[in-house]
């Protein structure tokens, strides 16, 4: 369904954006459908490259701006900089979101 040439981020956007177009149109006045919008939406998230683009996504090394983020935010939550182990940009944006939480607690 999806072109092969794009990157994975772009696979991952169009299919992201056909989801929310399937739920916009669902959600609008008129007849309904949920067996053929549940169809709809597998037929485009269940989509093997729309799948292999979020897994690849998920598999990318934080960037150096997280890292710095992830060392600044450590140290003003006083807790120990785990910057180094974190694998993922999506690890570390949960890591930096829950320093952002401990830091405006402390």
């Amino acid at each position: 369904m999806w072109s092969t040439g794009h990157g994975s981020g772009t696979a991952s956007c169009e299919g992201l954006g056909s989801a929310q177009g399937i739920l916009a149109r669902y959600v609008e006045p008129g007849h309904r459908d949920c067996e053929q919008t549940i169809n709809q939406l597998l037929d485009v998230l269940d989509d093997e490259t729309v799948v292999q683009a979020l897994k690849e996504s998920k598999m990318e090394k934080p960037t150096a701006e997280q890292i710095a983020e992830l060392k600044r935010l450590s140290a003003i939550a006083r807790v120990p900089d785990e910057s180094e182990i974190v694998t993922s940009k999506e690890e570390a944006e949960i890591r930096i979101r829950d320093l952002k939480d401990k830091a405006r607690i402390e």
